[in-house]
């Protein structure tokens, strides 16, 4: 009677193989989790460094545009010239379209407060007053810090025009009109739906920074209103599991201190960790308080190590070649299905040349890099001259071989660089990426003509074929893919008429 390997074995002998190989098992099993866990580890110190970074090049960018606007009002000083101020705040916000909105607040001493309300509405042409009103008896002798200009004046914001800053309320009450404070950050203030802050920077004349900070303060600060949700990069907030606080640096401020939060969803039901960072923004007039809270979802897990090393604890890689052997086969097996899909889809089944989806990429290829470059790009459109007569004199066999053959003239013909497609059936398009000028023209058409002077032979056939060209430049002509297309196509055709039989016409697109 056989007996089986537990028969063959003693029970000691057999008990203790059995603990060694759970032990192997949980270890393997650990040595996985600790892996996986210090690799979740670093992922969530990858996603708060971009972040941060991310922060950092915003507020950067921020204060930059704010140091841009005071300087360019200094050279304004005594008294701004407001138009010009508007416009130079709009071409900055062209060239920087995070920033909200820019603004001017003017000192208005309070025995001027009338006639400076006065030429703000003759220059406004409507109403224009400071408020909110002081209470009688209350700081009379304090200057007023007014916003004057607003950039640009959107509907919910025309009520901070003639806002006084220095008001006991405002969010930038006791930090304008410092003696030597130049730049700062406000306490938080409500946008609409939104939270943000107030950037402000001293207008200096003549731009001796650091060198007017006379007592009484400065004649006029540049504001920039900071949204902090427009700080956050996108890819953050579609994270799943990854929670955001922007917070103020003033922690006196608690709960009111914070400008933007981002809950984050995780809908994993396995109990993964919860990995967090707190950083402090490196900005010196923006250190704002950034808290991260990272639960990763369960798709992030590195199931397949896992996997394979609790297969290899049980398995003690007695099947590891074998494995790898089966996954290259399957991995090669992929890469060739995959090349075949790829040459399917953009490359021409008879003639081998590039159809009309890698075309299309090109040549859009080719417009980005013209439009970086300012440099042309010219697409030639090429028709057979009644080809369907060779088709039914010869047969589809002949009319095949013939295309191929126009296809390696073509292709003999052209640069390395120049792309020779076949579209449709008897049309060819040749796509040059970078026209070096008329010239170029010119000699691609000397090389279409001398391309037909030669007869095609297939088998004892021997066939004299004309074709038909149109041609479009970009930019001269249309200024994406479809239009030069679409053009040199049109041209091709309006002036098929216009040549004898088996010579080729070459027409230029307008």
């Amino acid at each position: 009677m056989e007996r089986s390997p537990a028969d063959l074995m003693p029970r000691t002998r057999l008990t203790g193989n059995f603990v060694v190989w759970l032990l192997a098992s949980l270890l393997f099993i650990s040595c996985a989790l600790m892996l996986e866990y210090r690799r979740l580890d670093s992922r969530a110190d990858k996603v708060a460094n971009d972040l941060n970074h991310h922060l950092e090049m915003q507020l950067a960018s921020q204060g930059m545009v704010l140091e841009s606007f005071a300087h360019y009002l200094s050279t304004l000083d005594p008294e701004p010239d407001l138009d010009l101020a508007r416009a130079y705040a709009a071409r900055l916000q062209q060239h920087e379209p995070n920033v909200y909105m820019l603004a001017l607040a003017s000192r208005v001493e309070p025995d001027a407060r009338e006639s400076f309300m006065q030429r703000m509405q003759d220059w406004k042409g409507r109403g224009f007053s400071i408020h909110p009103q002081r209470e009688p008896g209350v700081r009379t002798a304090a200057p007023y810090y007014p916003v004057v200009l607003l950039e640009p004046e959107l509907p919910e914001a025309r009520a901070l025009l003639g806002m006084d800053m220095s008001y006991e309320t405002s969010a930038l009450s006791g930090l304008l009109g410092r003696d030597g404070v130049d730049a700062g950050l406000s306490r938080p203030i409500a946008l609409a739906e939104n939270r943000g802050y107030l950037l402000y920077h001293a207008v200096e004349p003549g731009f001796e920074h650091g060198k007017n900070a006379r007592l009484g303060g400065h004649r006029h600060y540049a504001l920039l209103v900071v949204r902090a949700a427009t700080l956050m990069p996108g890819w953050a907030l579609d994270m799943p599991g990854l929670s955001v606080r922007l917070r103020h640096p003033d922690e006196t401020l608690g709960d009111r201190g914070l400008l933007f939060e981002h809950p984050g969803e995780s809908r994993s039901l396995l109990p993964l960790p919860t990995f967090t960072r707190t950083a402090a923004l490196s900005d010196e007039t923006q250190p704002l308080l950034l808290d991260i809270h990272y639960r990763p979802p369960w798709q992030v897990l590195d199931l397949w190590l896992i996997a394979g090393l609790f297969v290899g604890g049980v398995l003690l890689m007695s099947q590891g070649g074998w494995v790898l052997l089966r996954v290259g086969r399957a991995r090669q097996r992929y890469m060739e299905q995959q090349q075949s899909l790829y040459e399917k889809a953009h490359y021409d089944h008879l003639t081998g040349l590039p159809n009309t989806n890698l075309l299309i990429d090109r040549l859009e290829q080719a417009i980005r890099s013209a439009q970086r470059t300012a440099s042309r790009v010219a697409v030639f459109f090429l028709d057979l001259d009644d080809f369907k007569r060779v088709n039914d004199l010869w047969g589809h066999d002949v009319g095949d071989q013939l295309l191929i053959q126009v296809g390696v003239r073509l292709r003999e013909s052209m640069r390395g660089e120049d792309t020779v497609a076949r579209i449709h059936g008897d049309e060819f398009v040749i796509l040059i990426p970078v026209l070096e000028g008329e010239s170029q023209l010119d000699n691609v058409r000397d090389k279409l003509e001398l391309l037909f002077t030669r007869p095609f032979r297939v088998g004892d056939i021997e066939l004299t074929q004309g074709g038909s060209i149109g041609l479009a430049v970009y930019p001269d002509d249309a200024d994406d893919a479809e239009g030069l297309l679409g053009l040199a196509d049109r041209q091709m055709y309006l002036h098929k008429q216009t040549k004898g039989r088996d010579d080729i016409s070459t027409a230029v697109g307008s």
